[in-house]
């Protein structure tokens, strides 16, 4: 049983003493893979030891990927990877796009419309690569920054780098090379060239090179970067090209992401390595305050679709953001008699449960629903209830915890793909066989596994080879068998949902809410199982999520964007943010999206914490289900209305009671939903 609060408390750091800290360093296919300290991140050098091996549907394309590489899915560049050429993608604030033999770089404008905040590029400036007509390769699988190599019938001609806060793309020679532009610079005496391009400035600066118009040859280790320069006003005051250029130092070759979890504050740092170990320009989102511990932040303003930002000159971005705590199981320990009733009686009814789902979406959270039951009928001492949803749960459990599941059956089991570099579960669920959404389907099992470990149906060493191997798939420091944090992107502070992103518009993701609760269920683990390392990590990851789902997605600041009307996102992509979702146009599909599963954290992070939130929250509920109800998400959308205070607690108190059962997810139950209402007051 979990403590009368409920809660999960991590150890975040306390007053006098160092914040739990952790990083992330890019390994390339020959760098050996990090020491892993705790018994969670250990297991990721194991996960092809633990699980069956099995190759689950069509192999990934190997022809964008080098050799030796993990198969770089759920990246902000997968598309670089795997999408049809030339394929495009987002490193904020530009936009880079690679072709046989070239990389072109282009500085968006930002439009929008009723329901689109888009970044719209024009022409991309193109540095093609002489003697090389091949797809380039990604050399580089890390959350923040990439490269890209470029060969010929001889061998390396040059390598691209890329990264997420770095505003150019830079070349470096592998050999004597000549590169090509598609316009020619202005040289100027300084070595600094310039280029009018739909009217943007773009600068271009070399090492090691002889130029010629439109053509460069670069000596071995000799480089070339572009990038666009900001147009100056009055808050950066920034309108000289020259100063700029030497500002940008020269190409970033690594990227080192950082995080301090604190009890108040949670603090991300990206340090960015060049060639010449000099700083360079960084641009921070426009999500959160970002700044440069060792520079400065005046040097220009970048548009992006999630606002404006203002560049830095220096080695490194960091920022802070409220820390989240985890809440594994709703507090009911302030319940009246009347409600604990009333949740008792549901809890009977639900009880005798549903047939659960194959699959890992629908199965996963079919078992998370009933380790939510579960709690809820121990904690209220409803013996009856607490056995039979035990038993039940305990079962399924057993199964989709089997290491050796896959051997004997074609369902409720994973294995080790290792043409991907991770693990698939069976039945397949959304292309979850192309590494789509693996976080929404695991997080969901590590959660109920998590629970029912706690709430004592099942021993922990029995379900451990299997969760483990779930969290090493999604959230681990990095092995030789499966990628750092996969689908978690430190700069953006969210997750990417698509695998393998065959998209013009980059990677996206949808449900942020969902990412919030596997965030939440690593962090319980880990520390169930002693990995204070593995549960910091997830911690960080919970808090920046959260961060930027009230930040991108609930309570999202548009102003820089007039045209868009509306007042939650339902997509985050890389080139553009959407009222839409996958599955349904209606205005409640966009919020309840962004609430599923409203899992006991939640509460925390939804709650406003001021008037002004207080608003928006309620002006979103009034547009996503303006007669009070919906096709879909109302029990959803009520509970969110419960955290308006006393008034709209009651009232969703009351829609609770006599929702039909139809109309309560398929994650979801009328006892939690009761007792989530109850326990917010």
């Amino acid at each position: 049983m979990l403590a009368a609060a409920g809660a999960l408390t991590l150890a975040a750091g306390c007053t006098g003493s160092p914040a739990p800290e952790g990083s992330i360093a890019p390994t390339s296919a020959t760098s050996s893979s990090p020491a892993a300290t705790g018994v969670v991140d250990a297991a990721a050098s194991t996960v092809a030891q633990t699980l069956p091996i099995q190759s689950v549907g069509e192999a990934p394309s190997s022809a964008g990927v080098a050799d030796g590489v993990l198969a770089p899915t759920n990246r902000w560049y997968s598309a670089l990877a795997y999408a049809d050429l030339p394929a495009k993608a987002y490193p904020t604030p530009v936009a880079v796009q690679v072709d046989a033999g070239s990389i072109g770089i282009a500085l968006p404008s930002v439009v929008g419309s009723d329901a689109l905040i888009a970044a719209q590029t024009g022409a991309f400036l193109t540095v093609a690569v002489g003697g090389s007509d091949a797809r380039p390769q990604v050399t580089i699988n890390d959350p923040v920054y990439t490269s890209l190599a470029y060969s010929g019938p001889d061998g390396p001609l040059a390598t691209a780098t890329v990264a997420q806060g770095w505003p150019a793309i830079g070349l470096v020679a592998d050999a004597d090379v000549t590169l090509t532009l598609s316009s020619a610079p202005a040289w100027g005496d300084d070595g600094v060239g310039l280029v009018e391009l739909e009217g943007t400035t773009y600068g271009v600066t070399t090492s090691r090179a002889q130029v010629d118009g439109a053509s460069v040859t670069l000596a071995a280790g000799g480089w070339l970067q572009v990038f666009p320069i900001p147009s100056g006003d009055d808050a950066t005051g920034f309108t000289d090209p020259a100063g700029y250029a030497a500002l940008m130092s020269s190409p970033v070759t690594k990227a080192t992401s950082k995080w301090a979890v604190g009890t108040q504050t949670t603090t991300t740092t990206l340090a960015y390595t060049t060639v010449d170990g000099g700083p360079t320009v960084l641009v921070p989102s426009a999500a959160v305050d970002g700044t440069s511990p060792d520079g400065t932040c005046d040097i220009g303003l970048f548009d992006t679709i999630d606002g404006p930002t203002v560049a830095c000159a220096g080695t490194a971005l960091a920022w802070d953001v409220t820390t989240v705590t985890p809440q594994l199981t709703l507090n009911v320990s302030g319940l009246t008699a009347e409600q604990k009733q009333a949740v008792t009686t549901a809890l009977d009814a639900e009880a005798g449960g549903v047939a659960y789902p194959s699959d890992t979406y629908f199965g996963s959270k079919a078992m998370y629903r009933d380790a939510q039951l579960l709690a809820l009928a121990d904690d209220l001492g409803d013996t009856a209830a607490s056995t039979q949803i035990g038993e039940r749960l305990a079962t399924e459990l057993g199964q989709w915890t089997d290491p050796e599941g896959c051997t004997t059956r074609t369902s409720r089991c994973f294995v080790y793909d290792d043409a991907w570099g991770g693990v698939v579960g069976l039945d397949t669920a959304f292309g979850s066989e192309q590494f789509n959404d693996h976080h929404f389907h695991y997080g969901y099992l590590i959660y109920a596994a998590t629970i029912a470990v706690q709430e004592g149906i099942v021993d922990i060493d029995a379900v451990a080879p299997v969760i483990d191997s779930l969290v090493a798939d999604i959230a681990s420091p990095g092995t030789s068998e499966v990628p750092a944090i996969r689908v978690f992107d430190p700069f953006a502070g969210h997750s990417w949902a698509s695998g393998i992103s065959p998209f013009a518009d980059g990677n996206n993701q949808e449900s942020s809410s969902e990412a919030i609760t596997a965030w939440t269920a690593v962090a319980a683990w880990a520390q169930l199982r002693g990995d204070a390392g593995a549960a910091t990590r997830a911690q960080w990851m919970l808090s920046a999520e959260a961060h930027s789902s009230l930040a991108l997605y609930v309570r999202p600041d548009t102003s820089f964007a007039p045209e868009y009307t509306h007042l939650v996102v339902g997509i985050e992509w890389g080139a553009k943010r959407d009222y839409a979702t996958w599955f349904s146009a209606d205005p409640a599909a966009m919020l309840g999206i962004q609430l599923i599963p409203m899992a006991p954290t939640q509460i925390g992070i939804l709650t406003p914490a001021d008037d002004t939130a207080a608003g928006r929250a309620t002006a979103s509920i009034a547009e996503a289900m303006p007669t009070g109800t919906a096709d879909q998400f109302t029990d959803l959308i009520t509970m969110y209305t419960a955290l308006g205070g006393a008034k709209t607690q009651a009232a969703a108190w009351a829609v609770a009671l006599t929702l039909p059962d139809s109309a309560i997810d398929d994650g979801m139950s009328r006892a939690y939903m009761l007792a989530f209402i109850a326990s917010v007051g």
